[in-house]
């Protein structure tokens, strides 16, 4: 038999007008993506002083770069499918807003999702439905982490209610990948709601290889990028004055008393960025103290020789 309690609610309902609500979630976040990759692939682009987030974004990066199908991580310009280990796109928990509205366009909740904490009565349910790291995978496992960093809207949709809203039956399901928690599906009272899709601007992306297994207490992973991740000797800083041999990017401070430190390329007449012809004024400028190839060869016979003693040693134990 129904309590008085439950007859009041269903009271309530029956004088309910029906009402469409409207949920919006905007802020921050993006498409992010794990895949595993080959060891080779990975040796490849860094040997090759390879850049990943050209590679990344340019479709026709392989064939400017001769790189052969079997060396190539996934389908350049086609980084997001790179995504055997997760893929997922939607905003941030950490940067996030939640806005609800009735169908008058008045607001009935607006809070970042960060400020729901789960102890108050009338709070959002929170589900993570996987997680996702580096180190999921065993040791030496070459690891591809894909981030386009987008803002904007990424999730508008409406719901037809018989029953006022109710923020205890609204949840949110977020994927968290290498330590961040993407939203990208809400479910009313058990029903997943299709979302419009909204509308995000690109702000930047990361692109990278790590090895699993390989970040030592409070360090980083090992991993490649670009050739600005592999520690090449330097060498001493040259004045403005005296102009480097060789066209090619170099390291610059530049002029002004806001001086920072970035590469820039030398064409032979005059210092430029890398992206346009326009002039830049510096102060001094540094380059690589060895040739590349001859320097990677080197380390490599160097682990040879070191694998080579390790196990003569062994054999004579």
């Amino acid at each position: 038999m129904a309590t008085l309690e439950q007859k009041e609610q269903l009271i309530d309902v029956l004088k309910f007008t029906p009402r469409t609500y409207k949920i919006t979630m905007w802020g921050y976040g993006g498409e992010r993506v794990m895949g595993k990759v080959s060891r080779e692939i990975y040796d490849y682009f860094r040997e090759r002083r390879l850049d990943l987030s050209d590679y990344a974004w340019d479709s026709d990066y392989a064939d400017d770069h001769n790189i052969p199908e079997e060396m190539q991580p996934f389908p350049p310009g086609s980084w997001y499918e790179c995504d055997s280990m997760c893929h997922t796109n939607g905003v941030s928990r950490d940067n996030g807003t939640l806005q609800i509205e009735d169908e008058n366009g008045e607001t009935v909740i607006e809070k970042s999702l960060d400020s729901f904490d789960g102890l108050d009565e009338d709070t959002v349910e929170f589900e993570c439905f996987d997680e996702h790291w580096i180190d999921q995978k065993e040791p030496g496992t070459v690891v591809f982490i894909g981030c386009s960093h987008e803002k904007g809207t990424f999730f508008e949709s409406e719901i037809n209610l018989t029953a006022p809203f109710d923020i205890t039956k609204l949840k949110l399901i977020s994927e968290e990948v290498d330590g961040e928690e993407i939203i990208d599906t809400v479910v009313y009272d058990g029903e997943e709601i299709d979302n419009w899709g909204g509308s995000t601007d690109g702000k930047s992306s990361d692109f990278g290889f790590y090895i699993a297994g390989s970040r030592k207490e409070g360090g980083r992973y090992e991993s490649y990028r670009n050739m600005d991740d592999i520690d090449y000797p330097m060498t001493d800083w040259f004045p403005k004055t005296v102009n480097p041999v060789r066209e090619g990017m170099y390291m610059v401070k530049t002029a002004g008393k806001n001086s920072y430190t970035y590469r820039c390329m030398w064409n032979g007449s005059y210092w430029k960025t890398e992206y346009s012809d326009e002039e830049v004024k510096i102060k001094e400028w540094q380059g690589l103290a060895i040739n590349p190839d001859e320097y990677d060869l080197n380390v490599a016979l160097a682990k040879l020789k070191t694998e080579f003693e390790q196990l003569s040693k062994d054999e004579q134990s």
